[in-house]
């Protein structure tokens, strides 16, 4: 099997005195479908901004494939600063990158580009982040609760999207419809550690 494109191995992470991550280990392939689960606090989005290398660890190690792109999607997404929802999606794209996707992205969403990024609803301002990250077609794609704010024809817009895109992803919902549909790989995040399981996230309830 070739090398991971992104690999965090035996991270340790201390918030507030307490031990949230305690050795937890997270591979990415070419063209994995990741989902990883857990109970609320379990240390998930720490995890995944751990690998989008916006925390440091306290232990561990993180090591990236020379030449991969990564893209995350938080949670809250933040647009402001920007002049433009267009402004926004293009300053996520890297050199070669093409802007004619980001403009393809947000009018699929539902945006124009010329939209004020502080006049946006909690929904808008996702679906601009979903066209920021999605326009550079990245490796790897982090994608933290990306349904939050959506109606369902825009899930499915998103879904459909995954699914033809080559990009690895790594998918934190509370969707499980999304997971069941998107999701060939379980990580469980129980008590600071992790487990995988080759099977997506249907195989994982059962």
């Amino acid at each position: 099997m070739a090398a991971p494109l992104l690999t965090l191995r035996d991270v340790f992470l201390t918030f507030g005195g307490t031990p949230l991550l305690q050795g937890a280990e997270l591979m990415v392939h070419e063209g994995d479908r990741i989902c990883l689960v857990g109970r609320n606090g379990s240390g998930k989005s720490t995890l995944l901004k751990v690998a989008a290398d916006l925390i440091q660890a306290d232990g561990g190690e993180r090591v990236v494939q020379g030449g991969t792109t990564i893209r995350y999607l938080p949670q809250e997404p933040d647009p402001s600063g920007f002049r433009t929802t267009l402004a926004y999606v293009e300053a996520g794209l890297g050199p070669g990158d093409d802007p004619w996707r980001a403009r393809r992205l947000l009018e699929d969403l539902g945006l124009s580009g010329e939209e004020d990024p502080k006049t946006l609803s909690g929904g808008e301002i996702r679906r601009a982040a979903l066209a920021r990250v999605l326009a550079p077609e990245p490796d790897v794609l982090l994608l933290d609760e990306p349904t939050n704010h959506l109606d369902l024809p825009a899930i499915e817009w998103l879904e459909g999207e995954l699914k033809t895109m080559k990009s690895a992803l790594v998918l934190i919902s509370h969707d499980r419809r999304f997971l069941e549909t998107l999701s060939r790989v379980t990580v469980w995040l129980d008590r600071g550690r992790t487990r995988r399981m080759e099977r997506g996230f249907t195989a994982f309830e059962a």
